[in-house]
């Protein structure tokens, strides 16, 4: 299993692909590149952790790892698997798997559990109630799963349910509140036990601001919008000064 570029054996390929339904279209795309890929690589965490690319491409390990796009759990006839596939970056397509499968074993699922099923509509992966935060009226919803400490950013056009990392939201959220107490930082999950205390337009302008500081999904044209409707506090325009 060492030697590289190879391709996927039937027990990798499958167990990827359970977590990329093959009828929404963001993850089908996935489901296409990993089908022609290889493997060309471990990655930086080493066994069970490596990089989908082109047969001559090579991995550049100085590179950060790009976000998760999807991640989840399968539990087999013999074994339970933790499983996550990374956004593609430069042609390359990183995922983990532990514990690594044996390429000459047939495993029978038993349970998938994965974000990338999640439609508005449904509770979360594990069943329990979420909270949904309209981000454009059309194509983007954030949803907070309290009880499971999960936040996902949902695209309608693609049908892909982003994870977004607690923490990087959680702190705009406190900036936006003009926190100061280092010790409440240090506790994401407080978003959780306090999501009450937060309104709907603190929690939609804080994702705003996470995407633009982490320049992800390119939603900046909102921000203006959203500052400019006049039932908007004063406070946030405020804010939004910051240098």
């Amino acid at each position: 299993m060492k030697e590289f570029p190879r391709k996927l054996s039937d027990a990798e390929l499958n167990l990827l692909l359970l977590l990329l339904p093959e009828n929404k279209s963001g993850y089908a795309r996935y489901r296409n590149l990993i089908r022609e890929y290889f493997v060309i690589g471990e990655g930086r965490f080493g066994e069970g952790n490596y990089f989908l690319g082109k047969s001559d491409d090579e991995i550049d390990l100085e590179i950060s790892s790009s976000p998760i796009l999807t991640n989840g759990i399968v539990q087999t006839d013999k074994m339970t698997f933790e499983i996550s596939i990374n956004e593609i970056q430069d042609d390359k397509i990183e995922f983990s798997i532990s514990p690594y499968p044996d390429e000459n074993e047939i495993y029978r699922i038993e349970k998938v559990l994965t974000l990338s099923d999640w439609t508005p509509g449904k509770k979360s992966p594990e069943g329990n109630k979420v909270r949904l935060y309209s981000i454009d009226g059309m194509n983007y919803i954030l949803v907070i799963a309290p009880t499971d400490h999960r936040i996902w950013l949902y695209e309608k056009s693609s049908g892909i349910n982003y994870p977004i990392p607690v923490s990087n939201f959680y702190n705009e959220l406190l900036r936006l509140k003009r926190e100061t107490r280092n010790e409440i930082y240090k506790n994401p999950n407080k978003l959780f036990d306090d999501l009450e205390s937060f309104t709907e337009s603190e929690i939609i302008l804080a994702f705003l601001l996470y995407c633009k500081y982490k320049r992800r999904f390119h939603l900046d044209h909102l921000i203006d919008k959203f500052l400019t409707e006049p039932k908007k506090k004063k406070s946030l325009f405020s804010f939004f000064r910051r240098k």
